[in-house]
């Protein structure tokens, strides 16, 4: 039998506030010593790459299968966002201490439930030239 955690959350889209309510389920070879749930969000694009844990949970189980319910308060912000240089993704993890098994589960967070999307503004005004040095 190979080790398998699952997050058990519906929907997977949820305004800023809103609660994010699931359950873990699992199945493991060995017993682990914890089992670990991260809410957070990251940025992926161009230019550096963050990554912020907003709210964390525990369980210490020797079960090598079993169901834990979770709740959590979302912030107000940051909003799920995708653009052409940068995006902000939210999501579930699971991991075990102690075994392999881990899980993620994006979820989006955004006032109308899905991520914003962004777009280039196309700059049709003459730019002007930065030279020190004039002609």
């Amino acid at each position: 039998m190979d080790d398998s955690i699952f997050i058990d959350v519906e929907p997977t889209q949820f305004q800023p506030g809103q609660v994010v309510s699931g359950k873990l389920l699992w199945a493991l070879t060995k017993a682990p010593k914890e089992i670990r749930l991260e809410l957070s969000w990251s940025t992926e694009g161009r230019c550096t790459n963050d990554k912020k844990i907003e709210a964390e949970r525990t369980w210490n189980t020797q079960e090598t299968s079993g169901e834990e319910a979770f709740e959590f308060t979302l912030p107000p912000s940051p909003y799920s966002f995708n653009g052409p240089l940068i995006a902000l993704n939210w999501k579930l993890s699971v991991s075990v201490k102690k075994g392999q098994a881990e899980c993620d589960l994006p979820i989006a967070v955004s006032p109308n439930l899905s991520p914003v999307e962004l777009t280039a503004i196309e700059d049709e005004g003459k730019r002007k030239s930065f030279s020190k040095f004039k002609s």
